[in-house]
């Protein structure tokens, strides 16, 4: 078998960050954060604790307690990982961690109440039980399946979540996020607007903001600023991914405005964060980096997009939203539809930047 060598001059201060891959060796505490940052960077496929770092200042500069939570969250699926004695390697880099992120940002959306000591019970105990359903999901499609976890746990049990929300006393759930939408038989209006019944703008500034938010939405921010950070937070690992970034998150709102949906969702970026996340994760992650691999990331960014909407549809009558089930089944859907094709798919215990896989390429060639 021929053995290339890693491209370890990009990778350790930037790509995979392996200068701090040994920090758990000289501190366990210094370990834990480091797997929590990488945890937070791969909610976006992006295994780099300054990534993660990067995410969660900007969550702090939009929304103070989104971040202390988010980070907490982090931490604590961590910990629990590390306790349940799981695979050593997986933890460091994350893999246990990123699906209790997105329970800290969840449970700061969805709960009412800044800085209150039910959010952060329901939403700590939600990452903790993260973590052995992640444990199960890996079991089922990367050992069985040979296919990537991604965020199908959070997706199930953050369903679960939002549809337990309303029916606790304590829980204090904010209904008017989570209450059911009747179907309207009237036509969507498809202009691009900031208020749900106000005028629509330009269609540059409609894109921009719908590309940047749905970059944001990925944390659930309904924020342009939190969509440029992760951008810059995925800049410092990737250059080619934050392009995909918000290539990705644009080809999700373009296929909503194609086919007339309701302008002011696009315009807050539901329709872009599903596609923002597959453009980063399937072009030079998941997928080798190639001419026809960018053609199928933007396609299937672009699909994320529809399917948004379609489930969507499906899922509003109980007062629920698709979460990152649409990122999962395009991503999913794709690996398996490519799988055919010789040297296409990166070997999961092989996954890390575009330029890396780049960087093989041209090595190989060379060879």
């Amino acid at each position: 078998m021929e053995v290339i060598r890693r491209p370890a001059a990009f990778d350790t201060y930037s790509g995979t960050f392996e200068a701090t891959a040994a920090i758990d060796r000289r501190s366990s505490l210094m370990g834990a954060i480091d797997s929590s940052l990488r945890g937070i960077g791969q909610v976006i496929l992006i295994n780099n604790p300054v990534t993660g770092l990067i995410f969660v200042l900007g969550i702090c500069l939009h929304w103070p307690w989104a971040a202390v939570l988010t980070l907490a969250c982090a931490v604590v699926s961590t910990l629990v990982a590390t306790m349940l004695h799981y695979d050593h390697e997986s933890i460091r880099k994350g893999l246990y961690s990123f699906n209790g992120t997105l329970f800290g940002v969840l449970g700061a959306v969805f709960l009412l109440g800044e800085w209150a000591i039910h959010a952060v019970v329901i939403s700590l105990f939600a990452a903790a039980l993260s973590v052995p359903v992640m444990k199960i999901t890996v079991e089922i499609l990367v050992v069985k399946l040979d296919a990537p976890a991604l965020t199908l746990t959070f997706a199930l049990l953050g369903s679960l979540t939002l549809l337990l929300l309303p029916a606790t006393a304590n829980g204090r759930a904010n209904l008017a996020l989570l209450q059911p939408v009747t179907r309207s038989e009237a036509p969507t209006d498809p202009g691009l607007r900031e208020q749900l019944t106000g005028p629509s703008v330009g269609l540059l500034e409609g894109l921009f903001h719908a590309t940047f938010r749905g970059i944001g939405q990925v944390m659930l921010m309904d924020s342009v600023l939190v969509g440029v950070f992760i951008v810059l937070g995925i800049a410092a690992a990737s250059r080619i991914g934050a392009v995909m970034a918000v290539l990705g998150s644009l080809a999700g709102a373009l296929a909503g405005l194609g086919i007339g949906a309701d302008g002011y969702s696009i315009y807050h970026g539901l329709w872009g964060y599903n596609g923002a996340v597959v453009a980063v994760g399937l072009f030079g992650v998941v997928l080798e980096v190639r001419r026809m691999t960018f053609v199928a990331s933007i396609v299937a960014a672009a699909v994320s997009g529809l399917l948004y909407g379609a489930l969507s549809q499906l899922m509003a009558p109980w007062g629920i939203v698709p979460l990152s089930f649409p990122l999962v089944l395009a991503i999913l859907g794709t690996v398996f539809a490519l799988r055919g094709l010789p040297d296409v798919i990166v070997p999961l215990g092989e996954h890390s930047t575009a330029e890396t896989r780049r960087a093989y390429a041209l090595e190989r060639a060379r060879r």
